[in-house]
């Protein structure tokens, strides 16, 4: 039988917004020895002096300020069962190294840590393929074909959840001009809402 390829022993953060589950994710990751050698569960007194090598998090904590000198870990987002266009819309505004479902055993995780580690960005295969193929029915096959750069770019800044005057700040161009993009790209991509553009904003970033 194969054994599984060695990881370097990790410093992990668990910082979730339940704290049941930091507690059941601390102690799933504590089983494997070879890969945690300290996993810690986030407080102001646990920051100290600590540098972790992976932050585990989910939607409500992924924006916490973390100390400066974390800034070279890893970011992993526990998916708690959100929608495939949430967890877009998180993949396209934060920086995140991959993305694991509560649902993952040990070994999965363990194969999530080792792509992370080689600087791979993970995310399991079932939650990428609903993703990749979530779109409305009414959206036609190739709707990038049609729209101007410029409207790519506000199709991937909606995605990113910016309202309109945020759009218009960072193009430097009028909150009036973004509406009248807007309503160009509603009807080239056959959409009624600012949510049906996130999967197409993907298909842009990859």
């Amino acid at each position: 039988m194969d054994r599984q390829p060695t990881l370097p022993r990790m410093n992990i953060v668990v910082n979730l917004s339940s704290k049941l589950l930091n507690e059941a994710l601390k102690g799933l990751l504590a089983q494997d020895k070879d890969v945690c050698q300290t996993i810690t569960v986030y407080t102001s007194d646990s920051a100290v002096g600590f540098v972790p090598d992976k932050v585990l998090v989910d939607a409500t904590t992924l924006d916490h300020l973390f100390p400066p000198e974390w800034d070279g870990a890893n970011i992993i987002l526990i998916d708690t069962g959100l929608a495939e266009e949430e967890v877009i819309r998180l993949l396209l505004s934060h920086k995140l190294d991959g993305v694991i479902s509560t649902w993952a055993g040990i070994d999965l995780f363990r194969k999530a840590l080792q792509a992370i580690h080689g600087g791979q960005v993970w995310v399991d295969n079932r939650k990428l393929k609903a993703m990749l193929h979530h779109r409305p029915a009414s959206l036609p096959p190739h709707p990038s074909q049609s729209l101007s750069r410029k409207e790519r770019e506000i199709v991937l800044l909606v995605a990113e959840g910016q309202r309109n005057r945020e759009i218009a700040d960072q193009l430097c161009i009028s909150e009036q001009t973004v509406k009248t993009h807007l309503s160009r790209i509603f009807k080239k991509a056959h959409v009624t809402s600012r949510s049906q553009l996130v999967p197409l904003a993907l298909k842009y970033k990859l």
